[in-house]
């Protein structure tokens, strides 16, 4: 399985596989699920997602294309 991270200014931003879905992960918290990483991403990006602390992710420059993330393989 594979994991993707962003890092940005307030930290960095996950998208990782858990029970069949891909959540969208800051400092620990869970912000929401979906059904690819590819739609997580981009509801991140496009602030569809709901919105950590600090408010709108937009504001970070995360990209909605998977390409500009870091991508590892879990264990």
């Amino acid at each position: 399985m594979k994991c993707w991270t962003y890092d940005t200014r307030y930290g960095p931003f996950e998208i990782v596989p858990l029970d069949g879905r891909y959540h969208i992960m800051h400092e620990g918290e869970a912000l929401a699920a979906y059904p690819t990483p590819e739609e997580a991403a981009k509801a991140l990006a496009e602030g569809h997602s709901p919105w950590p602390p600090f408010g709108d992710p937009r504001d970070l420059g995360i990209p909605a294309d998977l390409q500009q993330w870091h991508c590892r393989l879990l264990a």
